[in-house]
């Protein structure tokens, strides 16, 4: 896999309003393909991201809505709403299935990788086989609160936009 953006022009915050600061990233493909441990074609618009990012801030949360891509029943988590990419770093030692308590997270850190958090400690993650965009809420077990939210990392960073009521 090869990723070409040596201009750091990509920009799939597509939402002209969406306020956010990007961390300048001093990553390169290989350092991030090492860590993590992945050379899968399915995330390739993640790792392009970080290739120019290391951790976007939204001043204003942002948000996306679940109905862009999944039929929601009523009571059903339609609104997702982000406070922060991870930084690099923190992606790499949060996937450290020796910090894992639990065999079900220690599942979850081997097959996804974490990237973003809601600010209240949601976690965001991408699966790395298939490049589908899950939440997973820390209040409940993986089978209640892992949930699909977009269908792949470039169609949840261009569904992104300004949190409101």
């Amino acid at each position: 896999m090869e990723i070409n953006n040596k201009d750091k022009t990509m920009n799939l915050f597509t939402d002209s309003k969406l306020l956010y600061e990007g961390r300048e990233s001093r990553l390169s493909e290989g350092e991030m393909t090492r860590s993590l441990g992945v050379n899968c074609d399915k995330i390739n618009h993640f790792l392009q991201l970080y290739l120019i990012y290391d951790g976007v801030f939204f001043p204003k949360p942002a948000m996306m809505f679940r109905h862009a891509f999944y039929p929601i029943a009523k009571g059903d988590w339609d609104k997702i709403e982000i406070g922060f990419f991870l930084k690099y770093d923190d992606i790499v030692a949060y996937r450290n299935p020796e910090l894992q308590n639990d065999a079900e997270m220690e599942y979850l850190v081997k097959t996804h990788i974490p990237f973003a958090d809601d600010g209240c400690g949601n976690v965001i993650w991408i699966e790395i086989s298939t490049g589908v965009i899950k939440a997973f809420y820390q209040d409940y077990s993986i089978e209640e609160g892992l949930i699909e939210i977009a269908p792949s990392f470039e169609a949840f960073c261009t569904s992104l936009e300004n949190w409101t009521l």
